[in-house]
Order: C-alpha cells, then sequence, then structure tokens
C-alpha cells in the first residue's frame, strides 16, 4: 500500500473517531432547560337533577290534605338559586275547573350554607325555592301539599312546575 494511501486511511481513521467523540460528547452534555406554560379555564357550570319529576295523587280526598316530596340536587362551582314557575293553576282535563294556588302549596329547606327556608308558599310564576353555595349535591327537598276542595268536580286536575337552577 502507497504511502499516500495510508496517510488518508489514518486521516479518515482520525477523523472519524473525532466525530464519533465530539458526538458522543454531545449526547452526553446537559440540555438547556424548557420552560412548559400550563393554562386551565373553568367556565360556570351549573348542574340540576331531580330524580322524581311526577307528583301524583290517585286519590285525592275532599277534605283531605296530601303531600308529596321531590328532591333537587344542584352541583355549581358558583352560588346559585333554584327557581319554579307554573304554566297555570291545576286545571282539570278539560280546563274548566281550577283548584286555586291557596290550596296547593310548598315547603322547602336550603341546603347547608345556603338561603331561601320557605313554608307554605303558594306555587308562582318565578319563585325562588332556594339558594345556595358552591359545591356538588347540594340538595334541597320540596314538599308539595295538595288541600283538596269540598267543592271541586270530580276530575284529574293537571300542571307543569318548571325548575331552573341558575348562577347570578
Amino acid at each position: 500500500m502507497g504511502t499516500r494511501r495510508k496517510a488518508i486511511l489514518v486521516a479518515l481513521i482520525v477523523v472519524g473517531a473525532l466525530t464519533l467523540f465530539v458526538c458522543a460528547g454531545a449526547i452526553a452534555a446537559d440540555s438547556p432547560p424548557i420552560a412548559v406554560s400550563v393554562s386551565a379555564t373553568i367556565p360556570s357550570t351549573i348542574q340540576l337533577t331531580m330524580p322524581t319529576t311526577s307528583v301524583t295523587w290517585g286519590a285525592a280526598v275532599p277534605g283531605t290534605v296530601m303531600t308529596s316530596d321531590i328532591t333537587a340536587s344542584v352541583n355549581s362551582n358558583k352560588a346559585w338559586s333554584l327557581k319554579v314557575t307554573k304554566n297555570h293553576d291545576l286545571q282539570n282535563v278539560g280546563e274548566t275547573q281550577t283548584i286555586l294556588s291557596s290550596n296547593f302549596k310548598f315547603t322547602a329547606t336550603a341546603p347547608p350554607g345556603g338561603t331561601g327556608t320557605l313554608t307554605a308558599t303558594e306555587f308562582g310564576t318565578g319563585v325562588t325555592v332556594v339558594a345556595g353555595v358552591h359545591g356538588s349535591g347540594m340538595g334541597t327537598t320540596i314538599s308539595y301539599s295538595l288541600n283538596v276542595p269540598w267543592d271541586q268536580e270530580p276530575d284529574t286536575y293537571l300542571a307543569t312546575h318548571t325548575y331552573t337552577a341558575t348562577q347570578p
């Protein structure tokens, strides 16, 4: 082998070794720190659940007071209020007879930390039932009470009550 070839071969070996040394050194060196910015936007959130959505008295006898309870549970990350509205007073199917609101009332107790305990309150158009603080499972029991008048015609009487949980 010629001297020139040997010199080129030695030079290639040296360059390869240097390249390997430099690359190995770069891999072993510490890299600069990288900052990661973390952000979470949490919107106002509210959820209302009512396991029972029907109050039915099959044999509402005149001269008696019928009662039934329903439960409203609110999950909210802000203060909240629970309101109820009615579409109309209790009316018979033919809409010719009415049981007045003075005979159909409710009672509700605010959850812990809340406000608005109501006793014998008539269902109206936009009555605030209770108000509560933020948290999950903030529940209240709403007790329906129907005083069946003696002069009420026999029939099935209907109304719809709509519950809405809102945040101020």
